[in-house]
């Protein structure tokens, strides 16, 4: 018995959409609980007048008028899959079962709900949240960010959870301020500084799963299975190695420095504290916080505080102990070791000085997830990143989709444009699912995965080491009609996020076309 993928022909995909629900049948070698559906999401910005910059002219040299700037923007926030399409249909029936299914429940990241919408309560959808409008912009909406994204993520969960509980989900999400946000307690070495206390970030403990990506050459005290501390903990704790016993016994506690004072900022706490003393509920990050509290003359500078000499006790351990604990330090040459590492005789940074490299480079740090990835884990889904300036491959080939809608938006009267109520009825047009089939969503997933297969055969050839004549057979044979020599195209070419108009225009066009001429 053979057993072919969906897309490894038309004819198979076109039997499917007659005869499955969503495309295609599960694998017969495959054995799982749930089957597992994917959902791509990416944001794309419409402009007004976009491309609007020539027009043709009539025979008397007549010509329309044609704007000079770029007019309003409308940014879509939208996820994709192969099983629902460009978005997901919701009814009016359907839509209130979720309502009642969400109704007393709080959104898992209560500071986001609080920032944006006053309150962690969810509220009643009035429409499908897997399709956002945002205007954006200091005199709109504000800007796009982790705060918006993860709870349009929650509400998606929430109606796929209510209405297909029987499948487990996965979404992908390009790499992104908001989407790559990491944790306050997160594994992140730009939160941590050389030596123990200061302002660095107290990061969560880890376990040393095993030796190999975690723990180095030289002395250590931690053995595969041990969890490793970031903080030193108030007793049995060995303390900053490069301390003699009596020096660790010295400063293991917070001393007062008799005689000298300094200054100290409020932190946002303190602030937000005060204003509620008068009232007042404070929200926002701590420069905003800082604005309200000097327009209420409460003092964000605490004068003549006592100067005290930290002590290394319950502080964070900075990157020289981590490492040393790992067995990555030398102790007896410690002045090699910088941040960013010693720089040789051409000005290159050595990367087995640099301590940010060396710990930076351990498994559990490469392999932190990212705060939107840990919401997600709570909420019962699963979140990955695509690769980064790699547009062919996110989100269930969901560039495509914005590709095509463009493409049909310019391709739209002036007159339809022109208000902004009439803009956006046009936006809403060309996202409709009269332009963006379902079928057309598994085309353009189809295509994606043409590019992830071809990177995946150059990657097992390489591995394999085979000869160059061999290499480029059987890359040509895994990727289908996407060649290596495409693919190398686009690393030349492209070396950051772009549209797929840039690089797939005429596959984009094509699809277009077939559908005029429907």
């Amino acid at each position: 018995m053979v057993e072919y993928h969906v897309d490894s022909s038309h004819l198979f995909e076109e039997r499917m959409r007659r005869e499955t629900r969503f495309g295609g049948q599960l694998s017969i070698q495959t054995i799982q609980d749930q089957p597992l559906i994917i959902f791509g999401h990416d944001e794309c910005i419409f402009k007004q007048y976009h491309m609007m910059k020539k027009a043709w002219v009539g025979p008397n040299g007549e010509r329309v008028l044609i704007p000079k700037d770029d007019g309003q923007g409308l940014m879509i926030s939208a996820f994709q899959s192969r099983e629902f399409g460009f978005g997901l249909e919701i009814n009016e029936s359907d839509l209130k079962k979720v309502n009642e299914w969400r109704r007393e429940k709080k959104y898992h990241d209560e500071t986001a709900a609080k920032g944006k919408q006053g309150t962690s309560d969810k509220k009643d959808l009035l429409s499908s949240p897997f399709i956002i409008e945002f205007e954006y912009g200091a005199s709109n909406e504000g800007y796009w960010s982790y705060d918006h994204m993860v709870l349009q993520l929650d509400d998606c969960v929430d109606c796929l959870k209510c209405l297909h509980p029987e499948f487990d989900y996965l979404f992908l999400f390009d790499h992104s301020c908001g989407h790559d946000r990491q944790r306050e307690d997160g594994l992140n070495v730009e939160n941590m500084s050389k030596s123990f206390g200061g302002k660095q970030s107290n990061l969560r403990d880890t376990l040393i799963k095993e030796e190999a990506g975690y723990l180095g050459t030289f002395p250590r005290i931690l053995s595969p299975g041990d969890v490793q501390h970031m903080v030193f903990q108030p007793s049995n704790d060995p303390g900053p190695f490069w301390f003699n016993e009596t020096e660790k016994e010295e400063n293991r506690k917070d001393k007062v420095i008799d005689g000298q004072t300094t200054k100290r900022k409020l932190q946002k706490e303190e602030l937000v504290k005060k204003l509620a003393e008068q009232g007042i509920t404070a929200a926002g990050n701590l420069v905003q916080v800082q604005k309200l509290a000097r327009e209420r003359n409460i003092p964000i500078i605490e004068e003549n505080v006592p100067k005290i000499k930290e002590g290394w006790e319950t502080k964070p351990k900075g990157l020289l102990q981590v490492l040393w604990e790992r067995g990555f330090i030398d102790a007896s040459n410690l002045k090699q070791y910088t941040m960013d590492g010693q720089k040789d005789a051409y000005g290159i940074h050595q990367p087995n000085t640099s301590l940010k490299y060396l710990l930076g480079s351990c498994k559990d740090f490469e392999n932190e997830e990212s705060l939107l990835q840990s919401m997600g884990r709570t909420m019962g889904v699963l979140v990955d990143r695509t690769p980064k300036c790699h547009c062919e491959l996110a989100g269930e080939g969901i560039e495509y989709s914005w590709g095509c809608a463009k493409n049909l938006y310019h391709q739209q009267p002036l007159r339809e444009k022109r208000s902004k109520e009439t803009f956006k009825a046009t936006v809403r047009k060309c996202l409709s699912r009269n332009n963006l089939t379902t079928e057309h969503v598994r085309s353009f997933s189809r295509r994606a995965r043409q590019y992830i297969l071809a990177y995946l055969a150059m990657q097992q050839v390489n591995d394999q080491q085979s000869s160059t004549d061999s290499k480029e057979e059987d890359m040509t044979q895994a990727s289908g009609q996407i060649t290596p020599a495409k693919i190398e195209q686009l690393v030349k070419e492209f070396k950051t996020h772009r549209c797929a108009m840039d690089f797939d225009r005429g596959f984009i066009d094509a699809v277009f076309i077939k559908k005029e001429e429907e």
